[in-house]
């Protein structure tokens, strides 16, 4: 009996190592405004900790393992017109699991996700995309990281989709809506620096990164005269009326750029606050009729969109965390005019629990 008991608690004890690694950075949404997946909590240091500023950057345990983590969120966003009155606001609650594995010294992290979202006054709930996400660490020391990624997120009905979700018509994020059927598949790269100073009062971090990726799809998108195309700017307004759809074979690339301060106090260990910039450029294709063949044609029109983030996180246990996160959106700011998306705010309120 006495050994049986012994197995137990060992049994419990690696359990309880394997599923307390952080969860991963997760590029389940790597186009709707850096990072709305959970943040893991960070490795603790004298002072406390801080986390990394962007989903890429997210911060792994030295340890590997198994992990899991349920995250509940509530999103708002908030719409306004040109002279700043709020048109509306997007509300709704989002829950999302996620189980994964690190391995060969925690430089391969391996994830699934699933989860869904609910309106308010609605008892419908969407289902989100399940995904599968690879990271991998070439370069990971203490103050310099550089993360290559591959993210596949799976098809879903079109009725599943949550019309919030990308209710601004962004022309990049409207993609996932026109791919409701297909497998989309995003790669890319990801290298940060992180420098961290100890004093007195707490901990200050400095973080300055990047990230650049692309996506695939496995089904071919279309462009038409009725799909919305002409009024997000994938047709000029002054060509022609298009007779018979045809594919869209543009490719599409994004790079962010992101300067932030983090600080832990040293009196509230458990306490984070974030202060972040983000800018963002966009490649989208611009199709024009050529007049000598005839044929549909297309040249790269980049749009630059910047923001920023106010983040507060506190650790309420090892394995229960709350945060709230604003972003600010802007024209300006590095930025120029997005076309049809009106957005202005966004506040997500989040509870994570590791599993």
């Amino acid at each position: 009996m006495q050994n049986r008991k012994l197995l137990a608690f060992g049994i419990l004890a690696f359990a309880q190592s394997a599923f307390a690694q952080d969860p991963p950075a997760t590029k389940t949404g790597v186009a709707n405004e850096a990072g709305e997946d959970p943040v893991p909590r960070p490795s603790r240091s004298p002072g406390g900790g801080s986390n990394n500023t962007m989903k890429k950057f997210a911060q792994p345990s030295n340890a590997q393992g198994l992990y899991g983590v349920f995250d509940v969120r509530h999103t708002t966003n908030d719409y306004f017109d040109e002279s700043g009155g709020r048109l509306r606001r997007d509300p709704a609650l989002h829950g999302k699991l996620r189980m994964g594995g690190k391995y060969y010294g925690d430089v391969l992290d391996v994830s699934v996700g699933v989860g869904g979202s609910k309106l308010p006054r609605s008892q419908r709930v969407y289902q989100n995309r399940p995904d599968i996400t690879i990271d991998a660490y070439p370069l990971k020391g203490k103050v310099a990281k550089l993360l290559v990624y591959m993210n596949a997120l799976f098809p879903v009905r079109s009725g599943d989709l949550d019309p919030t979700e990308f209710a601004d018509g962004d022309r990049y994020d409207r993609d996932y809506r026109r791919a409701i059927d297909a497998t989309v598949m995003s790669f890319g790269v990801a290298p940060n620096i992180k420098l961290e100073s100890f004093h007195s009062m707490g901990r200050l971090q400095w973080t300055a990164g990047a990230d650049a990726w692309t996506r695939l799809y496995s089904k071919p998108l279309y462009i038409e005269e009725s799909d919305g195309s002409r009024d997000l700017g994938l047709i000029a307004e002054k060509e022609p009326a298009i007779g018979e759809r045809f594919e869209d074979s543009a490719m599409r690339y994004v790079h962010q750029e992101t300067l932030a301060i983090g600080y832990t106090p040293t009196i509230l260990p458990n306490l984070q606050m974030e202060v972040a910039g983000y800018a963002e450029h966009r490649y989208i294709p611009r199709y024009h009729r050529n007049e000598l063949s005839d044929a549909w044609e297309y040249t790269y029109e980049p749009e630059r969109i910047s923001f920023a983030r106010y983040k507060v996180a506190l650790d309420m246990t090892p394995s229960v965390s709350l945060s709230n996160e604003l972003y600010f959106f802007r024209n300006g700011f590095f930025a120029g005019n997005r076309i049809n998306d009106q957005r202005r705010y966004r506040n997500i309120v989040r509870l994570s629990f590791k599993l």
